[in-house]
């Protein structure tokens, strides 16, 4: 196929919906990378709902199916009849699920999924009698992608253990967009010096094993310290009981979500991460990027791949939570008024990803040879 003429190729991208997650974050950013010389990109919201929207480029067509998950597939079929994509990228499960059963009906389209998360994720939290649902829909479905990515080996792995095939498997790590996180982070002067200054941020969900950290905070001997946790979540008034039961009013609050968490998390001391299961954490990615090293639990998906590339001891990992208060009482008070050097690997970098994104498009487009 002739170079010039692979602008023509069409590539959509499916999101359930525009909400505050990692996951869709990380789409629309391979999606707004993508060289318009070679390809035309646009993308379909199953949903109206969420945030993200101001996040896509201006030139990407967005085409709204104003449905629920559940009732969307006539809709979504209808709408790919329509944009005819030569490839069709989607990330999440259950919408990779969904548009890998509409495969057949699409012989000459290109189907890319990314998987976001373990899939011992559905093991650990679905009902008993799912597990083996999900583990025949991984195995069935995701067999049938020309490309199966995940931002950590940890999670392809897992696939594999689920019966996916190896050999449309690849990493793709989550694109950071450093210019982004860093722009504009202006840090007022700290009001107390001497306070050691933790953030966190994430979903206000059991996932991130909030209620334990604040568990063992109480319990613990850990001095002259606040943690600030960002988020919204069904967990929201259990964890402020928790935290008024504790009498840790005055070392822990709950702001709510922010757009733009990076200048409070620049201007903190460490950045913590409790959770029980992840992917490739955004927000740790992020928070090296604004110069702000980070605790984290090895649980948190594929945190140990972090680790293997950042400066030494930017990035703490824990094996359990005493452990990982242990880590909280090594740091100390630093506070600055100026944005301090990245600790974020090239390799993580958004220039870096989209090169390799666009690698994978050609080699997922048979008809085009690079």
């Amino acid at each position: 196929m002739n170079p010039q003429k692979q602008k023509d190729r069409r590539v959509v991208f499916v999101l359930p919906a525009l909400t505050a997650g990692g996951a869709e974050r990380v789409l629309i950013s391979l999606m707004n990378g993508l060289d318009r010389d070679l390809y035309t990109p646009a993308i379909i919201s199953v949903s109206d709902k969420g945030s993200l929207g101001p996040l896509i480029a201006s030139d990407i067509p967005f085409h709204c199916l104003h449905s629920s998950f559940k009732t969307c597939l006539p809709l979504l079929y209808k709408k790919l009849k329509l944009l005819k994509p030569d490839i069709v990228v989607s990330t999440m499960a259950h919408m990779n699920f969904a548009l890998l059963a509409l495969k057949p009906l699409f012989p000459k389209t290109k189907f890319i999924v990314r998987e976001a998360i373990t899939p011992s994720y559905f093991w650990m939290n679905d009902k008993k009698y799912r597990k083996p649902i999900m583990a025949f829909l991984y195995r069935t479905l995701y067999a049938k992608a020309d490309r199966v990515l995940a931002p950590a080996n940890l999670i392809l792995q897992e696939l594999t253990l689920s019966g996916v095939p190896e050999k449309n498997q690849m990493v793709l790590p989550n694109p950071v967009e450093e210019n982004y996180t860093r722009a504009a982070v202006k840090l007022p002067p700290r009001k107390n010096k001497k306070t050691v200054q933790f953030i966190s941020a994430g979903r206000l969900h059991a996932q991130k094993n909030y209620e334990g950290l604040i568990e063992a905070l109480a319990q613990s001997s850990l001095e002259n310290w606040h943690l600030t946790i960002l988020g919204e979540g069904d967990q929201r008034k259990k964890l402020e009981d928790l935290v008024a039961l504790r009498g840790l009013k005055d070392n822990i609050s709950l702001p709510g979500h922010y757009e733009t968490p990076w200048p409070m998390i620049a201007g903190c001391d460490a950045f913590v991460l409790p959770s029980l299961y992840e992917g490739l954490p955004n927000v740790v990615l992020e928070s090296l990027s604004c110069g702000t090293p980070v605790i984290a639990m090895h649980s948190a998906g594929g945190i140990h791949e972090i680790a293997a590339h950042v400066p030494y001891q930017s990035l703490k990992i824990a094996d359990h939570l005493d452990d990982f208060i242990d880590h909280m009482k090594d740091v100390k008070p630093a506070p600055t008024t100026k944005l301090r050097a990245s600790l974020l690997p090239e390799r993580y970098k958004k220039e870096v990803i989209h090169a390799q994104f666009g690698k994978i498009l050609n080699q997922v487009d048979f008809d085009y040879t690079a």
